[in-house]
């Protein structure tokens, strides 16, 4: 920075003030500066100017898993809203693991953040590292939340998607059972109990089956519980409703195997939740619930500049509507 000051003539607070917002200095300041940018080919040290900003334009965003799908892509749609609002997203995995979470956080700490986007593990997380987090930036919990925490949260609205599930299952045929999702964060719980409670509120005795492990393996989790359902006599219902479209795979992929027919009219109706990207090639196509994730991203960023804004949090949790998906599996 010194170096580079001292080729444009000017001060180095001046180059640095440029550097934070190009619009605080004059246009003619800016113009000689961007020419000598062009110039020299200089670039400053990111990190180091933003860790000098009193105001970061960074946002820190900590997802459970790069691997699984939605989080991927979520990932990608928030970094996009991040930028399109003029900041910088720099995001993290805490691998589904409590301990690796816990460091993410830590990291997170260690640098000058504008705010923090956090989808937790929930029931596993730190609730004393999330606590401190909470104290030092604006942080938002996106996707699940943590039981006892006070902390602002985005989410999609599960007992909404879900309940029109069960009520469009339960309309066009023989009422559901439920192929659960691992306790990997709090959304298992709440779709579970929407299920149980949309079953119940018609009449209809719950059939949960629980996963067959507790891990992030959702596609052979629906084969293992497919496996063991079929060597049994089979599902406790022709139709099933599975947590996530992972699960679902799982299932497709095993009953076929095993010469089921899926489809509408078929021995198996099979239903997802989250709208997978593969859901529309998997063959039958797969009937799911769609989060609108491009509305998720944007408004978790929002939340969180106006956080960073007005230092005051949402007055309440945030839930947007989901939609069904028909397609041919059910």
């Amino acid at each position: 920075m010194k170096e580079f000051s001292s080729v444009t003539g000017l001060s180095r607070p001046t180059v640095s003030k440029y550097f934070n917002d190009p619009t605080s200095v004059r246009a003619s300041t800016r113009a000689r500066i961007e020419a000598a940018l062009e110039k020299y080919d200089y670039r400053p040290n990111f990190f180091a100017v933003n860790q000098n900003r009193r105001y970061p334009k960074t946002l820190g965003v900590v997802v459970p898993q790069f691997t699984d799908p939605f989080f991927a892509e979520m990932a990608g749609l928030i970094e996009r809203a991040t930028i399109n609002a003029g900041y910088f997203a720099i995001t993290l995995s805490s691998h589904g693991s409590p301990e690796d979470e816990a460091r993410a956080i830590e990291m997170i700490r260690s640098l000058n953040i504008g705010g923090v986007i956090l989808s937790p593990l929930g029931r596993e997380s730190d609730a004393q590292a999330i606590m401190r987090l909470q104290d030092e930036v604006p942080l938002l919990l996106f996707d699940s939340h943590i039981e006892g925490l006070d902390t602002p949260s985005l989410a999609c609205d599960n007992a909404q998607g879900v309940t029109q599930m069960v009520d469009y299952l339960c309309a066009t045929g023989t009422a559901p059972c439920y192929i659960d999702m691992p306790e990997v964060n709090s959304t298992a719980g709440e779709r579970r109990a929407a299920y149980v409670a949309a079953m119940d509120a018609r009449g209809f005795e719950p059939m949960v089956l629980p996963p067959s492990e507790m891990s992030w393996r959702l596609e052979a989790i629906g084969a293992e519980v497919t496996r063991a359902a079929l060597e049994t006599g089979g599902f406790p219902s022709s139709t099933v409703l599975c947590a996530n479209d992972r699960i679902a795979i799982g299932v497709l992929s095993t009953a076929q195997r095993a010469g089921l027919r899926i489809g509408r009219q078929e021995e198996l109706r099979l239903a997802g939740h989250d709208d997978h990207p593969a859901a529309d090639l998997t063959v039958p196509s797969l009937t799911t619930v769609a989060q609108d994730k491009e509305a998720l991203a944007e408004r978790a960023v929002k939340i969180t500049l106006d956080m960073i804004a007005t230092g005051q949090p949402p007055s309440a949790p945030e839930r947007l509507p989901s939609r069904l998906v028909l397609r041919e599996s059910a």
